[in-house]
């Protein structure tokens, strides 16, 4: 009897192991679509933004005690080269292997809508305006541990007469702690 109940409890807990890493496979594989057709969206989009991070590289810090993991901070600068712009949507990828990837397993989204800017940005109903630039001075990466890896931030906005452009830039994350 008792190995009986060992074996089911070794079975359930296969099963449940199975089943996390199934959905964590899957996740994977879904960002990696999502992120495949974003791209490809993108290359078809004209370049009409500025985008610029700085510092870059970035350098990490380390969390509190009372947090795990480390993080990466730094701005993000985004101006329109032309004139007024509506900003619809922003997002990141990071270079995994090779390839730009969406971040899967993680709370926070990899892809923003356009209130989004505007409460990052400081920047009024999402609107660009000529010749200003708005800046997101609390951009940051967060992690358990510190590989060093490349996010790539798009930006898209839109014009009065719904011509879309982009912008785009990678920023640098290493493996040096900051003093």
């Amino acid at each position: 009897m008792k190995h009986i109940v060992l074996v089911s409890i070794l079975f359930v807990c296969f099963s449940v192991s199975l089943a996390e890493a199934q959905t964590q496979t899957e996740d994977r594989a879904s960002a990696l679509v999502e992120a495949k057709l974003k791209l490809k969206e993108l290359a078809l989009l004209p370049e009409g933004l500025t985008v610029s991070h700085t510092p870059d590289p970035v350098l990490y810090t380390e969390n509190p005690p009372s947090l795990s993991g480390v993080k990466w901070e730094h701005s993000t600068t985004v101006s329109s080269m032309s004139g007024p712009l509506i900003m619809v949507e922003f997002g990141y990828f990071v270079q995994r292997n090779g390839q730009w990837e969406y971040p899967y397993g993680v709370e926070v989204p990899y892809a923003y809508v356009s209130r989004d800017f505007a409460e990052k940005y400081d920047c009024p109903d999402s609107k660009l305006l000529p010749g200003k630039s708005y800046t997101d001075v609390r951009n940051r990466s967060v992690i358990d541990c510190v590989p060093e890896q490349v996010v790539k931030w798009y930006f898209i906005g839109e014009d009065a007469k719904g011509n879309r452009v982009k912008g785009e830039a990678s920023v640098q994350l290493v493996t040096e702690l900051a003093e």
